[in-house]
């Protein structure tokens, strides 16, 4: 037994300075070696480069932009006709159709005022008996008005005891530059049943 401590001590003794010696030459090996600091690179100490800072000069006027402007036009007013009377119910008022109802019609009449600028008027009706999914529709009368004064038209495909709100449109030539017609709605009823 006190051969083998003596020899464990004396391999202790002679691996751990070569195992020393390894571990240098191989960090040496792997290191570049340097010679008076030649590999490296020296850096001069700084100083932290200052934030920018804005500087505001005085505001110059930007140069506008002007656009070539159309010359003004002012839309047509109705060009009525001498001899037109005024509206009994009063022209473009909300509420001033006259419906007389039938069971399956109505008679709507309105003022027309004259204007070679109204090309025709269109009138409908809108059931106020909503359902659930899909509903009537009434569909569109069109009513060209040979001269001033109040004009009529029969709108059909009603349903009998039915409430309905009945409106009229007027389509309008574009004047000046503009072509093609445009349509707004000029008078609409009151809720108006029709008879059973």
């Amino acid at each position: 037994m006190l051969r083998i401590r003596k020899s464990a001590a004396l391999l202790s003794a002679l691996a751990l300075p070569l195992l020393i010696a390894g571990c240098a030459s191989a960090e040496s090996a792997t290191t570049p070696a340097t010679e008076n600091g030649a590999d490296w690179i020296r850096v001069a100490a700084g100083q932290a480069t200052p934030s920018p800072v804005t500087k505001y000069g005085k505001a110059t006027p930007t140069p506008e932009l002007t656009l070539p402007t159309p010359p003004a036009t002012t839309p047509p007013a109705p060009n009525p006709n001498p001899s037109c009377t005024p509206a009994p119910r009063g022209a473009g008022v909300i509420n001033g159709l006259g419906v007389v109802p039938g069971g399956t019609s109505a008679v709507v009449s309105w003022y027309h005022p004259g204007g070679a600028d109204i090309v025709d008027y269109r009138v409908t009706a809108a059931t106020q008996d909503l359902q659930v999914g899909e509903q009537d529709e009434v569909g569109w009368t069109t009513v060209t008005p040979a001269a001033c004064g109040e004009v009529s038209a029969t709108v059909t495909g009603l349903t009998p005891g039915t409430p309905y709100v009945f409106s009229v449109d007027v389509v309008r030539k574009h004047t000046g530059t503009l072509e093609g017609t445009y349509t707004r709605t000029i008078a609409r009823s009151d809720v108006v049943s029709t008879t059973a």
